[in-house]
């Protein structure tokens, strides 16, 4: 349970201080991080990774768009992506690993794979691109980090880098050039 609520304390400060240190909104802030952190213990994937389809978005793309799934282990940051998309027209879908992201690419059609190089669980982002290169070699792959720099040298015919945190217009750009 302290851990429940360390988590639950850390963020609610993170949330006062984004929102410019208000006086008087920390019940607020409080409860928005309860619910985050209640939300991603009931969305941690099981072994049949039943709670990672059901996470699936029935929005239905735009007209010559595709199905973008994103693979990043930060909350905030999967969730900025994959609004960031939607409002854009694609239709996502979201892991927060790649053990996540196998049950995805197993269970949809993915046009273009966005992930995170550093990650928990089995293996990390580039794993992730060998196993879909592999299987789903149709994928169109683009990968992000903060912590390693890649150059195109260091990537495989289709395999697109942008630094992390990836802007927008910027991302836009590489999933119009991997089409």
């Amino acid at each position: 349970m302290d851990n429940r609520n360390d988590w639950i304390a850390k963020r609610a400060y993170a949330l006062w201080e984004q929102a410019g240190r208000p006086f008087g909104q920390d019940e607020q802030h409080w409860s928005q991080a309860a619910m985050e952190h209640d939300f991603l213990e009931a969305t941690r994937a099981s072994s049949d990774g039943r709670e990672v389809i059901e996470m699936r978005r029935d929005k239905p793309a735009s007209a010559g768009e595709g199905n973008v799934l994103i693979v990043e282990d930060e909350p905030q940051l999967r969730f900025d992506t994959m609004d960031f998309l939607e409002r854009a027209g694609f239709r996502t879908l979201e892991a927060a690993n790649a053990d996540e992201a196998m049950v995805q690419m197993k269970n949809n059609d993915i046009d273009v794979l966005f992930t995170d190089i550093d990650m928990p669980g089995s293996m990390d982002g580039l794993g992730l691109v060998s196993t879909v290169r592999s299987r789903w070699p149709a994928t169109r792959i683009i990968v992000t980090s903060g912590l390693i720099k890649l150059s195109h040298r260091d990537l495989e015919d289709g395999v697109a880098f942008v630094s992390k945190p990836a802007g927008g217009l910027e991302l836009l750009n590489l999933i119009a050039q991997s089409a």
